[in-house]
C-alpha cells in the first residue's frame, strides 16, 4: 500500500528494482518467456504505460515490465508479486484516452444501499389534478351548501313562523323544497354525466352505461334517507319539529360508520362482493374516503378516467399517501359520529316548545361549526403531506420505496 512515506518509498522502489531483475534473467535464461512476462499484466499488442505522481516524481514501466533507468522512479502502485495482499491490474487499453480512468458514481443516499433493489420504484405518478386551479368553483359549491344545509333552514323557519301567519306545514314544506332541489339537482347532474355525457366519467373498468359510482349509490341513498324524514314530520300534524332537523346529523352519521366500517374492512384485507367505483370484484375493500375523492373529482370536477387512474396509481405507490388516507378517515369517522350524536341528544333532549325550537336550529347550524375548521385542518394537513412527500423524493433523488 501506498502511504507517501519515504519508508515505503524506498521499500517500494527496492521491489520495483528486485522485480525488474527477475524478469530479466528470465528474458536472458528463457526467450520464449518473454510473450509471457508482456502479457502477465497488460493486454497484446498494447503500448500502454501506468504513471503514478507522488511528491513530483514518476516511474514508466513498459509492457514487458523492465526498468527504465532514465526516468525517474516512484512506487507502483500495480501488484508485482503474488504475495501482496492488494493486488491490482490496470485495465485493458481500448484506444481512448481516458480508458483507465474511473468514473465517479454518485454516492447512494443513507441506508438505500441496504435496501434491495427491486422495491426502488421511480418518481411518484403525479395527480392532474390542483386545487389552486379550482378555487373559484369549490368556493362556491360550499357557500352553496353552508347556505341550503345550515343557514337557510333555520332562518326561513323563524322569520317566517314569527313574522307571518303561515301554518308550520306550509313553513316546513318551503324549506323542504328548497333543500330537496339543491341535492335533487347535484344528483341530476352526476347521474347525466355518468350515464349520458360520456364513458369517460364512468368508473375504471366499467363498461356497463348504468354503471355508477359508488358514491352515486350512497349519495342517492343519503337522499332517500332525508326525504322519508323530512316527508313524515311534514305529513304529521302538527309537523314533527325534531325530524325536520336530521337531514344534516343523518348525512354525517351515515358517513361516518362507512368511513370507519371500510378502514375496518381494508386493514383485514376482506374481499368486495361487488365493484366499488374503480375496485373490481374480489379486490380488497378500498377506504370509503378514497373512493369519495377519486368519484368527486372525477365526476364533480371532471377529472374523468385520466384522474381516476392518476389517483389508483399514486395511492399504490406512495406507502404515506395511504398512511394519511387513513388517518383522515379516522379523523373524519370519530369526529363525524360524535358530532352526529351530540346533535341527536340535542333534538331529541328538549320537551319544551322553546327547547324543540333551539335543537331544531342546532340540529343544521351544529355540523357546520365542526365542518368548517375540520375542513381548514384537512386542506392545510394535505398540503403538509404531499410536501413531505416531495421532500422525501428529492432527498433520495427519486428513489421512493414501496
Amino acid at each position: 500500500m501506498i502511504d507517501g512515506t519515504p519508508s515505503s518509498y524506498s521499500s517500494s522502489t527496492a521491489r520495483t528494482n528486485s522485480t525488474s531483475d527477475e524478469d530479466a534473467m528470465t528474458l536472458a535464461n528463457n526467450p520464449t518467456a518473454s510473450s509471457t512476462v508482456a502479457t502477465s499484466s497488460y493486454p497484446p499488442d498494447s503500448a500502454a504505460t501506468t504513471t503514478h505522481s507522488d511528491s513530483h516524481d514518476h516511474i514508466h514501466t513498459t509492457s514487458s515490465g523492465l526498468f527504465d533507468p532514465k526516468l525517474p522512479t516512484v512506487p507502483q502502485p500495480t501488484a508485482t508479486s503474488s504475495n501482496e495482499k492488494h493486488a491490482t491490474t490496470s485495465p485493458p487499453y481500448d484506444g481512448r484516452e481516458d480508458a483507465t480512468t474511473t468514473q465517479d458514481e454518485p454516492e447512494p443516499p443513507p441506508h438505500i444501499g441496504e435496501r434491495k433493489s427491486s422495491i426502488l420504484r421511480p418518481p411518484l405518478p403525479p395527480l392532474p389534478f390542483h386545487l389552486r386551479e379550482h378555487k373559484g368553483a369549490v368556493a362556491f359549491c360550499f357557500c352553496v351548501m353552508v347556505i341550503d344545509h345550515g343557514i337557510f333552514p333555520p332562518a326561513c323557519y323563524f322569520s317566517l313562523r314569527y313574522a307571518t301567519d303561515m301554518s308550520l306545514t306550509t313553513i316546513f314544506g318551503i324549506v323542504t323544497a328548497v333543500f330537496g332541489i339543491v341535492l335533487g339537482i347535484e344528483s341530476l347532474i352526476r347521474t347525466v354525466k355518468l350515464v349520458v355525457w360520456s364513458e369517460q366519467y364512468r368508473p375504471l373498468g366499467q363498461t356497463s352505461r348504468w354503471g355508477m359510482d359508488f358514491w352515486q349509490f350512497s349519495f342517492t341513498t343519503f337522499l332517500i334517507i332525508n326525504v322519508v324524514c323530512v316527508s313524515v314530520g311534514t305529513a304529521l300534524n302538527p309537523p314533527f319539529i325534531d325530524l325536520m332537523a336530521m337531514p344534516m346529523p343523518t348525512i354525517i352519521f351515515n358517513m361516518s360508520w362507512l368511513l370507519l366500517l371500510t378502514d375496518f374492512l381494508h386493514d383485514r384485507k376482506v374481499r368486495t362482493p361487488f365493484r366499488v367505483s374503480s375496485t373490481a370484484k374480489g379486490e380488497i375493500w378500498p377506504r370509503f374516503i378514497y373512493v369519495i375523492i377519486e368519484d368527486v373529482i372525477a365526476v364533480d370536477c371532471n377529472g374523468k378516467r385520466e384522474w381516476r387512474q392518476a389517483w389508483k396509481d399514486r395511492v399504490q405507490a406512495s406507502k404515506p399517501m395511504r398512511e394519511t388516507l387513513k388517518r383522515l378517515s379516522f379523523f373524519w369517522g370519530i369526529g363525524g359520529l360524535c358530532m352526529s350524536a351530540l346533535c341527536f341528544g340535542l333534538l331529541w333532549g328538549f320537551d319544551s316548545i322553546s327547547g324543540k325550537q333551539a335543537g331544531y336550529a342546532l340540529g343544521w347550524l351544529l355540523p357546520w361549526v365542526w365542518i368548517i375548521p375540520s375542513t381548514l385542518f384537512t386542506t392545510w394537513y394535505v398540503k403538509k403531506r404531499l410536501m413531505d412527500e416531495r421532500h422525501f423524493c428529492q432527498r433520495y433523488k427519486g428513489s421512493f420505496s414501496v
